[in-house]
């Protein structure tokens, strides 16, 4: 017969021999084995102060800003132009100079590279252009030139176009104090360039007109070969005079008025050839006059014309 204190006795026994029940505030710690490492599991349930296992970011150089790191970081003399301003007050700019242009520099060698290679290689053809200078073949004789020889003429004429526009925007700097509308100093002679080309284009297609109506085919071959290579023979002489200016600080005037000298003598030349090529054997020799003043005056006094308006509207007027 089972009394009171036996079954007391029985049932802590049976508190004793039971496992404790873990509460639902507890934390169960499970250890896993694997082949090369063990990894610790924890299980949590409703608890406030809980600590994951996050997997490692990626490094990504593009996050980190190289700028701002550095041995002295967080000290005062760690990069101190960010936190404290320059002293002084900022001088005045150094003006344009085209001697240090690279551009211009760079043109000028190509130029000059290239007249040499293309005069080593026509020596007789410019010989015998300025021996026709002064003593004109008879009309029966038939001067041809070669692909080569015209090229470099034409090379030689845009050359001639790219000296006289360095010329004239060095001499209007001088004269307006640099206040130009266009920052680009390369614009400017880009622009006065364009000018010039466009004059030997329309006065070359000004004479081919008019030749071709009054005279034969002949004269006229005889008159382009001619005007082609005087054209190109003011860019070389006209070369030596922009290369001191640029380069040696001859004033701009005295460039401007020896480019104008040659100019001069170039048309006094086509004056000359003009009426020996044309007039000299006509009944109307004067006529040369009118022909020179409508084909030669005239668009030389145009282009004069609009290099000054094209400056006006380039300078800033105050």
């Amino acid at each position: 017969m089972l009394t009171a204190d036996s079954t007391t006795q029985s049932k802590l026994l049976k508190q004793l021999r039971t496992s404790p029940q873990p509460s639902k505030h507890t934390t169960m710690v499970e250890r896993e084995a694997n082949s090369d490492w063990q990894v610790d599991t924890v299980k949590v349930a409703k608890t406030k102060n809980i600590l994951y296992w996050k997997a490692p970011k990626s490094l990504n150089l593009r996050t980190i800003k190289f700028a701002e790191e550095g041995y002295f970081k967080g000290n005062k003399y760690f990069r101190p132009e960010l936190v404290r301003a320059h002293d002084g007050v900022l001088g005045d700019p150094a003006p344009y100079n085209v001697g240090n242009d690279n551009v211009v520099a760079g043109t000028l060698i190509v130029c000059f590279a290239l007249a040499m290679i293309a005069s080593s290689m026509s020596r007789n053809f410019i010989a015998r252009q300025i021996k026709n200078l002064f003593h004109r073949p008879t009309r029966s004789a038939n001067i041809v030139e070669t692909g080569h020889e015209v090229r470099f003429q034409a090379f030689l004429v845009v050359q001639t176009a790219l000296l006289l526009s360095i010329t004239y925007y060095l001499f209007t700097r001088t004269t307006n104090s640099g206040n130009d509308i266009c920052d680009s100093p390369i614009l400017a002679v880009g622009i006065f360039f364009g000018i010039f080309l466009s004059y030997f284009l329309l006065k070359n297609l000004l004479y081919t007109i008019v030749n071709w109506v009054y005279f034969d085919r002949r004269s006229n071959q005889q008159w382009s070969q001619l005007t082609l290579f005087l054209v190109s023979a003011e860019g070389v002489i006209i070369y030596p005079a922009v290369l001191l200016m640029i380069y040696f600080g001859l004033s701009a005037q005295y460039t401007l008025i020896y480019a104008a000298t040659i100019v001069s003598l170039i048309k006094l030349l086509l004056f000359y050839q003009g009426y020996i090529i044309f007039f000299k054997r006509t009944a109307v020799s004067m006529q040369i006059i009118l022909y020179f003043c409508t084909l030669e005056l005239m668009p030389l006094m145009a282009l004069v014309g609009i290099l000054v308006y094209t400056n006006n509207y380039l300078t800033i007027i105050f």
